[in-house]
Parts: C-alpha cells; sequence; structure tokens
C-alpha cells in the first residue's frame, strides 16, 4: 500500500487528497498530473514540522557557557547543531520540494546543482553500497551557497566558536571523544567519503556525527573545520586545526553542516 493511500482509496483520489493538502499548505502545483506514484509516497513521507524536518535534517541542543577556544577560555551561548553534515540526499530531497529556489542558488554555469550532485557521487569511496550512497556528504558547494541553502532552511552555518564548541566540548579535547584517532572514530586516510554516522564511536557528547574527518566544514568565517577524508596528517584531524579559504572555493572534500538559534 502507498504512503498516505488508505485501503480502497484510488490512486486519482488520493493524487486529488494530496493536490488539496498540498495547496493548503502554500504548494499549489506541487504536485503535477504526470508525477509518479513513488513522487507521491516521497512527498508524504518528507511531511514535517518544517523544511529541514522535512528533507531529513535532525538538530542537536549544544548548550552554552563557558569552554576552550584556540586555547583560550571563551563562552557561547546555546545553539543548535545538525547532527550530520549535509548530505547529498538531503539536497535530493530539497531540490524535489523547491527546486526554483535551489536553482536560484546554484547559477554557476560551470557547477550546476546537478554537477554537483553526480561531483559528490563519485567522490564517495569505491565499497559503499549503492543504497548507502546518498547518505553521504554533499561536497563542492561554496561557502556562499552553503549559506544561501542554510537560509533556505531557516538556519545559518556555524561559526568557528561554535563549531569548535561542538568538537572539543567544554574541556579543549583534540577531538569529539578525547584526544586519540583511529579509524573506528573518524573518516580519514581513506579513497572518499563513508555515509553519516558510519562511526559511531566517534560521536560526540551532544549526538553530532563525523566532526573530525569524512569532509572539511564551512563556517560563517570562511574557515573549514575537521579535516576530511583525504587527509592522513593528525594535525589536520582536530578540533582546533583551522583552513581558511574564499567563499567562492569550492573542492572534493568540502562540505557544511547547518545550525540554528536555539529558542528554548
Amino acid at each position: 500500500m502507498a504512503i498516505g493511500i488508505r485501503k480502497g482509496e484510488t490512486m486519482n483520489g488520493a493524487w486529488n487528497l494530496i493536490r488539496q493538502r498540498e495547496t493548503l499548505a502554500g504548494n499549489p502545483g506541487r504536485i503535477r498530473a504526470g508525477d509518479s506514484p513513488e513522487a507521491l509516497q516521497r512527498l508524504v513521507a518528507l511531511r514535517g514540522a518544517n523544511l529541514a524536518e522535512r528533507i531529513g535534517v535532525v538538530f542537536k541542543k549544544i548548550e552554552g557557557g563557558n569552554f576552550v577556544y584556540q586555547g583560550q577560555p571563551a563562552q557561547v551561548e546555546t545553539f543548535e547543531a545538525a547532527e550530520t553534515t549535509f548530505t547529498i540526499g538531503m539536497m535530493k530531497n530539497l531540490l524535489f520540494l523547491k527546486e526554483k529556489e535551489v536553482r536560484e542558488i546554484f547559477r554557476d554555469k560551470d557547477w550546476s546543482i546537478e554537477k554537483i550532485m553526480i561531483e559528490s557521487l563519485d567522490k564517495v569511496a569505491d565499497n559503499v553500497p549503492k543504497s548507502e550512497r546518498d547518505n553521504c556528504p554533499l561536497l563542492y558547494v561554496n561557502k556562499n551557497e552553503a549559506e544561501a541553502i542554510a537560509r533556505l532552511l531557516g538556519s545559518d552555518l556555524l561559526t568557528e566558536k561554535q563549531w569548535e564548541r561542538a568538537a572539543s566540548g567544554t574541556d579543549g579535547k583534540m577531538r569529539p571523544w578525547g584526544n586519540d584517532l583511529d579509524q573506528t572514530k573518524a573518516v580519514y586516510n581513506d579513497s572518499g567519503t563513508r555515509p553519516v554516522k558510519s562511526k559511531p564511536a566517534g560521536v560526540s557528547a551532544e549526538g553530532l556525527y563525523e566532526l573530525i574527518g569524512n569532509v572539511w566544514e564551512w563556517t560563517k568565517e570562511s574557515v573549514l573545520r575537521g579535516g576530511s577524508w583525504y587527509y592522513i596528517f593528525p594535525g589536520y584531524l582536530q578540533a582546533d586545526c583551522r583552513d581558511d579559504y574564499p567563499p567562492g572555493y569550492r573542492d572534493s572534500d568540502a562540505g557544511f553542516r547547518l545550525a540554528r538559534t536555539f529558542i528554548g
């Protein structure tokens, strides 16, 4: 039975019902004649409280207060951060729901959103099953595009202070789990990206995955943090490492993570 279609309900009847629901939700025309039953199922499955949740983003609360930033005492307000970096699958879902808005963001003629997704899939490690490839990070997005996607989703990028607080805790650890480094906890010195949450031993105390390794993450200050699948040297794979680039820079190991203000 298709999602959202009750027993005994015809497909045409279901289409009409979903069209009515989408019109009431402010999305007239989102369901079009000729759309497949799979598209119907996907849309219904994505319905949620807000757009970020509909495409699969889960936020975790990070308590504010005192912490260690770049070896010095610092403070940060309580905030929320996405539990994973933004994935290829999330972008597919967003493109399905907000195609016009997404295409307005990716206007670089040499880097369409289709090319970005194809190139991101090409950088997935060879032995990742096909069924898991969409769960790998979206790559080749520059900082300006990442910020625009965040705004579309009612969120933002992490600031450097927020990112380091999430990655090092309150006591200035080198990594979310402590000071050691091994491949059971992070994706590095690898042949490509891995699905998010593939290294649960490296999860932070607040439930954030792959803060170290897999992909560098853009911050508000145009600084990349966290290291990536490509790196071997441990110094690049720790919470205090900073690598600044112009906002138009894009690469095969750079992605982003969403954040938003915590409203208690």
